[in-house]
């Protein structure tokens, strides 16, 4: 097929020489015979996305197709995100020189991310994502050098990161989430100055992330979960002032977490979520976490911190999910009283701690839209407070496994958006039908 179609569009460019054809129609040929050549690799077009890929309408008028206004007749933009097509993807893409924007995400294409797409110099975007491209990673992507996106995530390629990538320097966002990567986080992506987002979750990397990561002050979202990265957190990590959303879970990674130099704390003001979970992380949880004021979500489950809870989280207003189950924290549960603060506080999860003490009473006093409390598997003394049935939106109470007493308050029959309740493995009382 690739070579019937090299044979055409070498008839057509001889057909134009001798008929006295505008120079033009050169550009028009290779631009249309590469869209000819890209409909061809399409095995299945489930809702028609290229019916009119035809002759009855100019190239530049087919759905998904932009062309550039200043020279005309060369294609600029080929989008035909989420249209259901099964097929590869034609090398002869690479032929659409002035193309800046590829987007094909959401759809079953499979084969190799074609080489010839290094060949693209004006190319600024490239989405792939949630297709099923497999082998590996094209090294030539590099020859793009004004790339800023490029979105890989979520196929089949393999083989490892190409530190090729590392001379792209306008790149702002990479994401190779989701495929069967190896190797370590190459060091040469340090070097890119303006990247903003990188996601490289559940790649199976391994190794330690690279001390120099803090030459990235441009990071606002770092992705990295779910892969056999080890080592420490690169400390210079929080001193990225940009970052709001770091995800480093289901890793190897281990130490103590800190958010200061010693002398001075890291800026955390756009921290908006940070997920440690299901690591070797050890030490106490900062008391400077509560430094993040416009922190969201906390999840640093699975862990090994000790020592007590921060008390001051209560600053974190905007606060909404406080994930730290399965450590070994103590102390008591004082530090529910500063939470009271949080007024879109939706989740509490502290189960499999050493926590102890009786409940405050200002836990009646918590989020109205608090929906999942969960202190089960720790060593709570005295009864549940009456006030519990202030939380009329909870929908999941769990304080089993505790040492708690009493009888069970009568207000918790007030509560009528259970999905589940658990308060066995304890001493409670007087149990009563509601």
């Amino acid at each position: 097929m690739a070579k019937c179609l090299t044979l055409l569009l070498y008839i057509a460019l001889v057909w134009c020489c001798f008929n006295n054809t505008p120079a033009y129609c050169l550009a028009n040929e290779t631009d249309r015979l590469a869209l000819i050549s890209f409909k061809g690799s399409i095995d299945q077009d489930s809702f028609g996305a290229l019916n009119s890929w035809n002759d009855s309408l100019h190239y530049c008028d087919w759905e998904g197709i932009a062309c550039s206004r200043r020279h005309r007749d060369r294609v600029t933009k080929l989008n035909l995100r989420s249209q259901g097509l099964v097929g590869s993807l034609s090398p002869h893409i690479g032929n659409l020189s002035f193309l800046r924007i590829i987007v094909l995400q959401n759809n079953s294409f499979h084969g190799p991310v074609p080489q010839e797409i290094g060949r693209l110099f004006h190319l600024q975007t490239l989405e792939l994502r949630n297709n099923s491209f497999g082998c590996q990673i094209p090294k030539n992507l590099s020859s793009c050098s004004n790339l800023k996106i490029l979105n890989l995530i979520d196929n089949n390629l393999t083989g490892n990161i190409p530190g090729e990538l590392g001379s792209l320097a306008k790149l702002e966002a990479l994401g190779l989430s989701k495929n069967n990567l190896s190797g370590t986080i190459p060091f040469s992506l340090t070097n890119l100055s303006s990247l903003s987002v990188v996601s490289l979750g559940e790649c199976n990397l391994q190794g330690e992330i690279p001390e120099e990561i803090n030459r990235l002050q441009a990071l606002r979202l770092v992705y990295l979960f779910g892969n056999n990265l080890s080592g420490k957190i690169p400390s210079g990590l929080f001193n990225i002032s940009t970052i709001s959303y770091l995800d480093v879970g289901s890793n190897k990674l281990h130490g103590s977490i800190s958010f200061d130099t010693g002398s001075s704390t890291f800026d955390l003001t756009n921290l908006q979520r940070i997920y440690l979970y299901h690591n070797q992380f050890t030490g106490m949880i900062p008391t400077s976490l509560s430094n993040a004021t416009g922190l969201e979500g906390i999840d640093l489950s699975e862990n090994s911190f000790t020592g007590p809870m921060p008390k001051d989280l209560g600053k974190i207003s905007c606060l909404q999910y406080i994930v730290v189950g399965l450590n070994r924290l103590q102390d008591d549960f004082s530090f529910i009283s500063s939470l009271t603060n949080c007024t879109s506080l939706k989740w509490i999860v502290v189960d499999g701690n050493l926590l102890g003490g009786s409940l405050p009473d200002s836990i009646a006093n918590l989020s109205l839209d608090m929906s999942y409390l969960t202190l089960s598997d720790n060593q709570v003394q005295g009864s549940i407070p009456s006030g519990i049935g202030n939380l009329v939106n909870l929908t999941y109470l769990d304080m089993s496994s505790n040492q708690l007493s009493g009888p069970i308050p009568e207000t918790i029959g007030k509560l009528h958006k259970w999905q589940g309740l658990y308060l066995g493995g304890n001493s409670l009382t007087a149990i009563f039908t509601w």
